[in-house]
């Protein structure tokens, strides 16, 4: 009697444990959902906008891609963008890669962040082909905000040279939307 009570006590609880053990299967879909309300900041932004010469008031298109990866409380950038560098022979094409680190405040990030400049040394053709040669540019330094306007994002640079460097003080404004990754689109 005793083997037919606990066959029939582990009968009647198999429907709670298939629901849990499906709640446990679902919750990473509702956690992610969660936490992509709570951090709207975090994934790849393809941005574009200005760089202006604080001094002189010339300006300069930049463009590519900036991530935000929230870690705690604090956020990881990376960037790779491109720009036309002013140089004594006319602009040429320029790399501008870097990282960084934010925390939240009451506009939204704000943080600061290195970046290198890779220039071309080949006119027309672009650094990343290959056996062209490259001139490592000057380091940067920079404090930067980001922000929402609707569902744009916009990030605010004060770019500085790095100790030791030569480079005329910039700001640079970026605006984006985010790019879909591959687990987002499959949803």
């Amino acid at each position: 009697m005793t083997s037919r009570c606990t066959l029939r006590s582990l009968l009647a609880e198999i429907p709670f444990a298939f629901a849990f053990a499906l709640g446990l299967a679902l919750a990473p879909d509702a956690r992610a959902e969660q936490a992509a309300a709570d951090d709207p900041y975090s994934g790849t932004w393809d941005v574009q906008g200005m760089t202006t010469d604080v001094k002189s008031g010339d300006t300069r298109r930049i463009e590519g891609h900036v991530v935000l990866t929230r870690k705690g409380d604090r956020w990881a950038a990376a960037s790779e963008l491109v720009t036309q560098y002013p140089t004594m022979g006319g602009p040429v094409h320029t790399e501008v890669i870097g990282t960084g680190d934010g925390r939240r405040s009451d506009a939204g990030l704000e943080g600061e962040a290195h970046t290198q400049l890779v220039i071309q040394t080949v006119p027309g053709v672009d650094t990343d082909f290959a056996f062209i040669p490259r001139q490592v540019g000057p380091r940067l330094v920079s404090k930067w905000k980001a922000h929402f306007e609707g569902d744009a994002l916009v990030v605010e640079l004060s770019n500085q040279p790095e100790a030791g460097e030569a480079y005329t003080p910039t700001k640079t404004v970026l605006r984006g939307k985010r790019v879909q990754m591959p687990q987002e689109i499959a949803k």
